[in-house]
């Protein structure tokens, strides 16, 4: 993609955005908008950390896995 349409789309996605914004915070459901933007945050800010824990689990049980048959090498390695 040229530079002058990464520009113009990043102005485009800009305006885009700023019109939503200066919608929601005119609109009357201004605190059912953020509301729903806060329980939505809160969904992903959770997802993220589920994830993350999810994964150091994974990369420990990785680990010990790798600790284990490293030993069963040495050990079939010291009879020979």
């Amino acid at each position: 993609m040229k530079s002058e349409a990464k520009l113009l789309l990043g102005l485009g996605i800009g305006v885009a955005l700023g019109a939503a914004v200066g919608y929601i915070m005119g609109s009357d459901k201004k605190e059912e908008w953020l509301e729903q933007a806060n329980e939505f945050a809160d969904k992903v800010r959770a997802n993220v950390k589920s994830a993350v824990y999810r994964g150091k689990n994974e990369v420990n049980d990785l680990k010990d896995d790798i600790d284990d048959i490293t030993e069963i090498a040495k050990k079939e390695l010291a009879k020979q």
